[in-house]
């Protein structure tokens, strides 16, 4: 019963930390309530689309990537009556003059084009609704980033993100056995230690190659956030590990678990890769 209710809780606090990470970050879709002659809609704005541009390529290149914007009436699960939709847009960051694009009408929303981007290539745009009078009512004052990303195959994605949960699932659990004396605590920090060492440093650099161009750009090569991170953790979990083997040290694997927490609140892709449209390369930090 005793790990039963620590797996329950452990369980609990992963989901927790699974559902903020999809509510947060700036590469998760953004949304946005607004009103229109008294009725309330939902808008969901996407932050990151696929280019099959590259760093060799992208220079003139015409092709244009689709985007769907999703828009619901806050009463009624339906499309809204909203008739026009654009989007005026530009390099980010950048000075460039403001281009626009019109909406297709979809079954959800609006679709749009917008010109592809090199892999972190990232354009800034600003949804404008067509009202029937004529004039127009921006919705997103501040403007939506969107960061366009090379596709990254299933065989590497999908290891990465089952192994990356599991590891935060087992960091929990180390962590919870640990404080309640759990004569286990060890060996689930070992599997927390190899769920990392796979998911975060093999899988993670493979999908940030397909998808940026570059296997690592953390310390000490860059200011990559999400790579430092995942730094962190690995090094925090194999110390806790290391310090146990021989004495029993709980507080180090409680500590190393609660840092562990606290990294999964730093929105995921924060200071990630972008391109530098001057420089002609991909930056971090």
């Amino acid at each position: 019963m005793k790990t039963f209710l620590i797996t329950i809780a452990a369980v609990f606090i992963t989901l927790t930390a699974v559902v903020y990470q999809r509510l947060t970050g700036p590469t998760n879709p953004k949304r946005v309530e607004f009103a229109v002659d008294g009725f309330e809609y939902k808008a969901r704005f996407i932050r990151s689309t696929e280019t099959l541009l590259t760093l060799d390529n992208y220079k003139d290149s015409k092709e244009q990537s689709k985007i769907e914007i999703t828009l619901k009436r806050v009463d009624r699960d339906s499309l809204v009556k909203i008739e026009s939709m654009k989007l005026l847009y530009r390099i980010y960051p950048g000075n460039d003059t403001l281009s626009v694009t019109e909406g297709v009408k979809s079954s959800k929303g609006f679709l749009f084009s917008l010109p592809s981007q090199p892999p972190a290539g990232k354009l800034i745009y600003y949804p404008v609704i067509n009202m029937d009078n004529g004039e127009e009512m921006p919705i997103s004052t501040n403007g939506v980033i969107i960061r366009f990303k090379s596709p990254v195959p299933g065989w590497a994605l999908i290891p990465h993100v089952f192994l990356m949960f599991f590891a935060m699932l087992l960091s929990n659990l180390a962590g919870i056995m640990a404080f309640f004396k759990h004569k286990r605590a060890l060996k689930i920090a070992l599997l927390t230690l190899f769920m990392f060492a796979l998911g975060g440093l093999f899988f993670g650099p493979i999908v940030q190659k397909f998808a940026f161009g570059a296997y690592w750009t953390g310390w000490p090569f860059g200011a990559d956030l999400t790579d430092n991170k995942t730094l962190l953790v690995f090094v925090f979990w194999l110390i806790a590990y290391l310090m146990n083997r021989k004495r029993e040290r709980r507080y180090l694997l409680i500590i190393a678990s609660i840092i562990t927490i606290l990294v999964y609140t730093i929105p995921h892709s924060t200071a990630g890769s972008q391109f530098d449209h001057e420089k002609g390369v991909v930056v971090t930090g």
